[in-house]
């Protein structure tokens, strides 16, 4: 999801738009630094030789081809790139891509097909420019860039349905994606699916992982250990809110994170995003057996948060009821 802003967030430490990260990868930003793209898209060129391969490609900001082209002149003077390879459906990781072809139309872009199911995969197929080939990418896909480098596809959905990572199998190396972020969270579509996408991560004993957003992360498992920690830590402070206010039988999605928020932050502060993020651990709840979905919804969300289509209002209008017995899951 992007939400940009020509101005890096003061809590972040500025990263420079070109570098060298090992001798098989170059990071490039996309130029769109803000909120949840941090100092912007991370684009990663991989190859050990004139044919490079380019993971993302930014959202379409008008100075990323011309760093795009410095960078190619950089590496080599006859540095080239054959193929794109976009992580997922998100706009901020390939709106750039007719700009790209505009460089080089026999460029191959790859991507896992996205679910039509999903919103993010059916907004994707209404905006995904229609001349533009893609070919499908598929889980354990292997990429041979040159005889030093090889990539494999990674499906970890979770933060999307289509979301890819790639293995660098010389570096033990991870491009994550936006499964893991360099710096703080990142936001996911179904908790269950999530979890177990970094597990899968997890079990490959990566060496370094390159984000999606954010700085490297050099201790990639402890990275990946400390998402899987949250989501379970998350899902234990729900059900204590739940168990300490036993004379409440139902709770909405709101409700749960304005008790989590208490004398945290103020009421007002609340968006759809962490609401969202909650409704998702009670639809997970719900489909552990912990909680039950009663047959009305909440009326009167509008009220309360702005929403859009993103933020999945069905799930967060769900009444929930304890089930009992919960004490013994914590």
């Amino acid at each position: 999801m992007s939400e940009t802003s020509s101005e890096l967030p003061k809590h972040l430490t500025p990263l420079p738009k070109f570098c060298q990260l090992s001798s098989r990868v170059w990071r490039i930003l996309g130029l769109n630094p803000g909120m949840f793209t941090l100092q912007g898209t991370n684009c990663y060129l991989v190859g050990s030789g004139d044919r490079l391969v380019l993971i993302d490609c930014g959202e379409g900001i008008p100075e990323y081809i011309p760093l795009l082209q410095q960078s190619l002149q950089q590496i080599s003077p006859n540095a080239y790139i054959s193929d794109l390879l976009i992580t997922h459906c998100h706009t901020d990781h390939w709106g750039g891509v007719k700009d790209v072809l505009g460089m080089d139309s026999s460029i191959n872009v790859h991507k896992f097909p996205a679910t039509s199911t999903a919103y993010d995969g059916q907004r994707f197929q209404e905006i995904f420019p229609s001349d533009v080939e893609l070919l499908p990418l598929h889980d354990d896909q292997i990429l041979k860039i040159d005889d030093n480098t090889t990539l494999r596809a990674i499906h970890a959905p979770g933060h999307s349905s289509d979301d890819c990572s790639f293995w660098l199998e010389e570096e033990q190396a991870l491009f994550a994606g936006d499964c893991v972020l360099g710096y703080g969270t990142t936001s996911f579509d179904d908790v269950a699916v999530y979890i177990n996408s970094l597990e899968q991560l997890k079990a490959l004993n990566p060496r370094v992982l390159y984000p999606g957003h954010g700085p490297v992360v050099d201790d990639a498992i402890g990275k990946i250990q400390e998402y899987i920690e949250l989501r379970i830590q998350r899902e234990n402070e729900i059900l204590q809110v739940i168990l300490a206010n036993p004379s409440k039988p139902t709770w909405t999605a709101y409700e749960v994170t304005a008790d989590l928020w208490k004398g945290k932050r103020e009421t007002h502060d609340i968006r759809d995003i962490h609401v969202r993020g909650i409704g998702l651990h009670l639809k997970k709840l719900g489909e552990d057996g912990k909680l039950k979905k009663l047959d009305y919804i909440d009326s009167t969300l509008e009220e309360k948060i702005f929403l859009n289509p993103w933020s999945k209002p069905e799930i967060l209008k769900i009444v929930w009821m304890y089930t009992g017995g919960l004490k013994s899951q914590l």
